[in-house]
């Protein structure tokens, strides 16, 4: 028995890999409903057009038809970056690109959705260096607190000895230069295991509203315009409020700094319904996404992948431990969080926490 066209194309949409088929000009003759989510075309638009005039030259789909029409060999590029029309993130697909098979000049691009996988990649990768890090953080809060002991008694005494005012002033540097050191140990020891965690259910949005309103006051008249795009039908978190809180102060103040008097800083909250993660029991949870965003002058392309790393900072006066902290925490809390551009320059943290206790 011979399938109709219709439940062929039918079948063909109920795959989850993108199908499109393209006559030897390059033309839309045929795409299922996973390539119009993941290329951002509708059928009605596309069939009959050209895919070069759909999505543009330079769009990596685009190229890689392009050589298999020339060359009429099979080319596949992995983990390509796709620019997502119905998400905020770029989309990481698998593309593959074959001649056609009846002898014509056409070709079929498959297009396979890696983004969950990568997500869920880097989310490893986030907990096996926070992991790393938490060792290494202890060892050195350890192994300095000892000798500052013994330096800070000897500045004591130093002083009580010392008659001349001119030379007075040198014990009361050390002493100055130990409460420093001994500020970084108490960040550091932030990202040691500590007490455990007082998890309760959380509505965020007034943990939000509470660091919204301190960083405001502390701010005075100098403070960037604010901006809540809360989802009203966000669900409450299993979390430590406190915890939670030192995650978001630090995002806030590093936003509210960067815009500037003149600036603004929008704080998005929205149900992730793509990324899922398996917790540790193997029930899957969905993820709530909280995003910082700040109209500064952004983070550098230089930067941006160093910005969670331990030490590492831009501001003369700062720590480099601050985000450090952040990511401790949100991974602890099975969570992922990641810096990238703003919609219109700036900057923007976005943050994943899990819905549910399973964490």
């Amino acid at each position: 028995m011979r399938i109709s066209l219709d439940r062929m194309a039918a079948a063909l949409d109920a795959v989850r890999v993108g199908i499109l088929a393209l006559d030897g000009e390059g033309r839309v003759e045929f795409q299922n409903s996973e390539t119009s989510r993941i290329l951002g075309l509708s059928s009605g638009t596309s069939t009959g057009r050209s895919l070069t005039k759909l999505l543009g030259d330079t769009h990596p789909a685009v190229s890689l038809v392009g050589e298999v029409l020339k060359s009429g060999r099979e080319k596949a590029q992995n983990a390509c970056m796709l620019p997502s029309q119905t998400e905020e993130r770029p989309l990481w697909v698998d593309m593959i690109a074959s001649p056609a098979v009846d002898g014509g000049r056409g070709c079929v691009l498959t297009l396979h959705d890696r983004t969950i996988g990568q997500e869920l990649e880097a989310l490893v990768a986030q907990r096996t260096s926070d992991r790393l890090f938490q060792h290494l953080a202890a060892g050195i809060a350890h192994e300095i607190r000892n000798p500052l002991s013994g330096i800070s008694g000897a500045a004591q005494l130093l002083q009580q000895r010392l008659s001349e005012p001119a030379l007075r002033r040198y014990p009361d540097l050390i002493a100055e230069e130990i409460d420093r050191i001994r500020r970084l140990l108490d960040d550091l020891a932030q990202l040691t295991w500590g007490r455990e965690d007082e998890r309760r259910m959380v509505n965020l949005h007034q943990v939000l509203d509470h660091i919204l309103e301190l960083q405001m006051s502390a701010s005075g008249d100098e403070r960037p315009h604010i901006v809540r795009e809360y989802d009203p039908s966000l669900p409450e978190l299993w979390v430590d409020r406190d915890r939670m809180t030192q995650v978001f102060l630090n995002l806030v103040r590093n936003a509210v700094h960067a815009a500037g008097p003149e600036g603004r800083v929008t704080v998005r909250t929205r149900i992730e319904a793509l990324f899922q993660i398996a917790a540790e029991d193997g029930t899957r949870h969905r993820m709530v996404r909280i995003d910082v965003e700040d109209s500064g002058p952004g983070i550098s392309e230089e930067d941006l992948p160093h910005i969670f790393t331990p030490f590492f900072t831009t501001k003369p006066d700062g720590t480099g431990l601050g985000l450090a902290i952040a990511q401790h925490w949100v991974v602890r809390h099975g969570g992922r969080i990641h810096a990238a551009r703003g919609h219109a320059g700036g900057a923007r943290m976005r943050v994943l926490l899990p819905v549910g206790r399973g964490t």
